[in-house]
């Protein structure tokens, strides 16, 4: 994994990808047909503009991911994967591949690909997410309150930033009552 990290933060696509699977269906059968199955698979460390490839086979040309480059790439990633996986190849009925500028493309917040919303480094997290002057989830806009990756605690599936926000609101609803109780008497 810090071989993958490494290529590709020198954003070369990595030549032992790091991959996530997840099989949607184990959890919820009517996400595919009966007898059938998905596999969803995310790289995490994925370069998106590739200035080359760590493997050196895979000409990654401007950089730009065309159709032919996710196709290379995804068959390296595909043959990784069945190095763990019995018969992944005769299973293999079809597959969709999305590249780093198709993410961009769908949603304008993953910048470059970026699944993350930014930067995972210790001056982007904490306080400083998004930017120091805003934390606690607010906004500039009074009763407007920002949640998502790009804020604090920074990605991941738990809701964390949700939580939190929904945590200062009722915390700050809470004064508000106690304020009226105190200012009627």
């Amino acid at each position: 994994m810090s071989r993958a990290v490494n290529e590709a933060q020198r954003h070369l696509l990595p030549a032992r990808p790091t991959i996530v699977a997840g099989q949607p269906a184990a959890l919820d059968p009517t996400r595919v047909p009966d007898g059938g199955g998905a596999l969803w698979l995310q790289l995490q460390e994925t370069p998106g503009r590739p200035v080359g490839d760590a493997a050196g086979e895979i000409d990654v040309g401007d950089g730009t991911w065309t159709e032919d480059l996710r196709e290379r790439y995804a068959d390296r990633v595909v043959a990784e994967l069945g190095k763990h996986v019995t018969n992944l190849d005769s299973a293999l009925v079809a597959r969709r591949v999305i590249s780093p500028a198709d993410l961009e493309a769908a949603n304008c917040n993953l910048v470059g690909g970026d699944p993350y919303a930014g930067a995972c480094t210790l001056d982007q997290f904490l306080l400083w997410r998004p930017v120091p002057h805003l934390h606690g989830h607010r906004t500039v806009v009074d009763g407007l309150w920002h949640i998502g990756a790009s804020t604090h605690p920074g990605p991941g599936l738990g809701g964390a930033s949700g939580l939190l926000a929904a945590q200062n609101l009722i915390r700050r609803a809470g004064r508000r009552r106690r304020l009226r109780a105190l200012t009627r008497r």
